[in-house]
């Protein structure tokens, strides 16, 4: 196979696969969104198993591989993007080679019929209906864990699928370190008893939708290549770099779930229209990690949509929508925003005590992964670890172990790149600071030049650039969690001790 064939070649298998993933994706959105008829469950199921089946097929024959090996061969002949292809596709080729193929394909339609049985289970609080679908789920992920090889812990295997580099040793020390920061300073503010006021009424979804609109539209998501749907676990999903579709759910007693689950997903959103358009024929128009992912939801969410500028901002359009604020101030407003206290559901929880969430979900990942726990201990183990980190028990399943999505969907270690990106996120705010006058910008109801500089410096590159080396080219040094604690203890000290 000549250079140019084996090009000509890869690049039709990147155009039929990114036809599949989009066919799998609104299938997806379909189901998530539109109420389909239960009974339509088997043959969704069947058709997401093939979907998958096909992808892995169709990408781990053998001429993909031959044009691999023959572009590596002659990697000094080609360009930058072209390299970077050859090393994206020939890693995840060697990967998935590992894996048999009716594995893949029998474990796609599993998850397609888990994921309804989840809710139903959520629903009724009954960990039973789930529970078999997720020991079936939990076989493979430790089959596959064998299958992709791994160093000291199996979860290494896994881990490195959502953050390329990650592993139980880092993530051992930076959980370690936020549990020596944020615990403490949890319970002193609870012993100070110092909450703000409670933003809780009857809040109507006509207006909260209008306010949604403001919303999006401030922070600086595209709408024409955008849509929103409503959803019982908000999520943002790519269909191309054109359709870019963001989610949310809507509480008649909590304007605030909504307020905050639009800015989340539109910062996913956000750095899925920026990247550049070059990358997509080349398989590098994708995130660098799930980490890099959630540093950019997190920032806007919680660094600019919690920041007293925001406050500011947003305290008029919701006097305008709402008679509760009536007799709020900018003050009053901005402390609510930043509740620091006991909670339960992770979604729902404040920006002090989020990370801590994060770690209950790694712990019992990681056990289950090495066998030391199975899926019959996790009811207990979770209620016992919430008591534990953040102080409180769950009364039910549903604000316990069966509040997440993520296990129904087969996507073990995908938790901790929630904490971990929201670092990446405080970390990337410190060097931004320097040179954009982050304030004003919120003032001007301007994002801009916010996004411009997350653009130039990690939205654009799609993976052409590794988690560590954004972080590394952005920011002048290697990932430092030291300004996520600083972060945390400085703004929650000023607002509550």
């Amino acid at each position: 196979m000549t250079k140019s064939e084996a090009l000509e070649l890869l690049s039709e298998k990147i155009e039929a696969m990114t036809a599949l993933q989009m066919a799998g994706s609104l299938i997806n959105w379909d189901a998530a969104t539109l109420g389909v008829p239960k009974k339509s469950l088997p043959a969704r199921s069947a058709s997401m198993g093939w979907l998958e089946g096909e992808h892995f097929r169709y990408f781990i024959s053998a001429d993909t591989l031959e044009a691999i090996e023959t572009l590596e061969a002659c990697e000094t002949e080609l360009s930058e993007h072209e390299q970077l292809m050859v090393r994206e596709l020939g890693l995840e080729y060697r990967k998935l080679k590992a894996v048999p193929e009716e594995e893949v394909e029998a474990f796609g339609a599993l998850v397609a019929e888990a994921q309804p049985v989840w809710e139903t289970a959520r629903e009724k609080r009954d960990f039973e209906m789930i529970q078999p679908y997720y020991e079936k789920i939990l076989i493979y992920q430790r089959k596959l864990c064998d299958w992709y090889g791994y160093e000291n812990h199996p979860y290494n295997a896994l881990l490195n699928d959502y953050e390329r580099g990650a592993n139980v040793e880092m993530l051992d020390g930076f959980f370690t370190q936020l549990r020596k920061s944020i615990v403490p300073l949890l319970k002193k503010i609870i012993e100070k008893n110092n909450q703000p006021a409670e933003i809780k009424g009857n809040f109507s979804v006509e207006k909260q939708k209008e306010l949604t609109a403001w919303l999006v539209k401030m922070v600086g998501y595209d709408l024409s290549r955008g849509k929103i749907g409503e959803v019982e676990h908000p999520f943002c999903t790519t269909i191309t770099r054109n359709d870019v579709r963001i989610t949310t759910k809507y509480h008649e007693d909590n304007v605030l779930s909504s307020i905050y689950s639009i800015i989340h997903e539109c910062g996913h959103a956000i750095y899925e229209q920026n990247m550049a358009a070059e990358l997509d024929k080349y398989y590098l128009g994708d995130c660098a990690s799930m980490g890099i992912h959630e540093s950019q939801s997190r920032l806007y969410e919680n660094m600019i949509g919690r920041s007293r500028p925001f406050a500011a901002q947003i305290l008029p359009e919701l006097r305008k929508s709402f008679d509760f604020f009536a007799d709020w101030n900018e003050d009053m407003l901005y402390r609510a925003i930043n509740v620091a206290k006991p909670s339960l559901i992770r979604i729902e929880a404040d920006e002090l005590t989020y990370a801590l969430h994060v770690m209950v979900r790694y712990e019992l990942e990681k056990a289950l992964i090495s066998g030391e726990i199975e899926v019959a201990d996790l009811p207990k183990l979770w209620a016992d670890k919430y008591e534990e980190l953040i102080g409180v028990r769950p009364s039910n399943l549903a604000e316990g172990v069966l509040q997440d999505v993520h296990w129904s969907a087969g996507l073990f270690g995908y938790f901790p790149t929630y904490a971990v990106g929201t670092a990446y996120g405080v970390q990337l705010l410190n060097t931004m600071k320097k040179t954009v006058d982050i304030d004003k910008a919120i003032l001007n109801n301007d994002l801009s030049p916010i996004t411009a500089w997350l653009t130039e410096n990690v939205h654009k590159h799609g993976k052409m650039l590794t988690p560590a080396e954004i972080l590394e080219k952005a920011t002048g040094e290697p990932f430092n969690a030291k300004y996520y604690v600083e972060y945390l203890a400085e703004k929650f000290t000023d607002l509550y001790l």
